[in-house]
């Protein structure tokens, strides 16, 4: 329970009263003392009793949605049989626990009655939201004081990223009988028969299927499975630097959004993965299976640029200590002429690397340089912009 005042005049001429009562006494210093504390705390004692016993829930239609996502928020309040309030006050009804603005409701409610209020509202940003902070205000009539209460705790809200349709995914591979299918035809799994075919000049006489053969009295040969294990590996650019001029946190939605979208791909594909962020608290995260996609978002959603290190310095870092195999996916909107030279090296060592580079809008020509310097390395370059900027598209490289 919290009291505040409407006026810091009331508890001053109630202290000057007591003291002039004190010192001077008489019936009358008296008189108009204690006509000051009925008058508080009558009405004081009677609400802090009412708002005591009512009682309210919050009840949400789901606790997981992505951004753009519509979710309904029911407000239930019940009053006892002996509660009678001047006027209640709902606050922060949705309101900042879904970064909106704050919305109150005045109502009126009888003794022993119940009020509903329902609530749709749009989920504007990805992260976690609480709705536990619901709180009902009610006043004396005359206006001296006010009480607010906390009386219901509601549910959490997780908001995921919109996922993105992705084109031209490749995931390079190097170790043979994996689980991922590739084109390369050293990567051919013997021990899998894919199907049968007829022999073509070139075709080893090794993969002849000689029952068929007989039988069909021509040449047939065997296709084999080509599958092979991949781990690509996400590099998601959580660093301060990066995004100091980021307006209204676009770029930092958009990068979040990149990389829930690779996330799933591969994910759906039962592609095992390693995500990395400085920001982690273990600084990656790993799946394999469908299943793992929401345990994986539920910490990324709530990463903000709070790296200390550039990105390009920590990739180097965290590099130097992997296997110069796979797919890395590099997401950041940081890209000068030394941070091209660092993926550069990257790619001499043996890696392969898709740079998503997020754009607030037009291209600055040394970006522009930057890029088409790596897709002649062989680093394969794609632009995002953010929803709001799409419409400029076309400007990208």
């Amino acid at each position: 329970m919290k009291i505040e005042f409407r006026s810091a005049h009331y508890p001053a001429v109630l202290a000057a009263l007591a003291v002039i009562a004190l010192l001077v006494g008489g019936p009358l210093p008296y008189f108009f003392l204690f006509l000051l504390l009925f008058l508080f705390l009558a009405p004081c004692l009677w609400l802090a009793y009412g708002l005591r016993r009512l009682k309210g829930t919050v009840a949400i239609s789901t606790d997981r949605a992505e951004v753009g996502d519509y979710i309904k928020v029911r407000y239930t309040l019940e009053n006892s049989p002996s509660g009678r309030f001047p006027y209640l006050e709902l606050s922060n009804l949705v309101g900042s626990s879904l970064q909106l603005p704050a919305e109150n409701q005045l109502v009126s409610l009888n003794p022993g009655s119940t009020a509903i209020y329902d609530r749709e509202v749009r989920c504007m940003r990805r992260g976690k939201y609480s709705l536990a902070e619901f709180r009902v205000k009610t006043g004396d009539p005359f206006g001296f004081f006010k009480l607010s209460r906390s009386i219901a705790a509601g549910e959490a809200v997780n908001v995921y990223p919109r996922i993105r349709l992705l084109k031209d995914v490749y995931i390079s591979t190097r170790q043979q009988y994996g689980d991922f299918r590739v084109r390369e035809e050293y990567l051919e799994n013997q021990s899998l028969l894919s199907d049968l075919r007829m022999w073509q000049e070139g075709d080893s006489y090794k993969k002849i299927h000689w029952k068929q053969t007989a039988r069909q009295d021509r040449l047939v040969v065997k296709n084999y499975e080509k599958k092979g294990d991949a781990v690509p590996k996400i590099f998601l650019d959580m660093s301060r630097e990066s995004y100091r001029d980021d307006r209204d946190h676009l770029l930092e939605d958009l990068a979040v959004e990149a990389a829930a979208s690779y996330v799933y791909h591969c994910l759906e594909s039962s592609i095992s993965l390693e995500l990395f962020s400085e920001p982690l608290r273990e600084g990656r995260l790993a799946g394999s299976k469908p299943g793992d996609y929401l345990r994986i978002m539920d910490e990324v959603i709530t990463l903000a640029p709070l790296g200390e290190t550039p990105f390009s310095g920590a990739l180097a870092n965290r590099c130097h200590y992997l296997s110069p195999t796979g797919t890395l996916y590099l997401i950041t909107p940081a890209l000068k002429l030394n941070d091209a030279a660092v993926y550069y090296s990257l790619r001499q060592k043996g890696f392969y690397l898709v740079l998503v580079y997020l754009s607030p809008g037009l291209i600055h020509p040394l970006v522009g340089e930057s890029i088409s310097r790596l897709r002649r390395w062989g680093i394969k370059v794609q632009v995002l912009y953010p929803a709001e900027v799409m419409a400029d598209a076309g400007q990208a490289l």
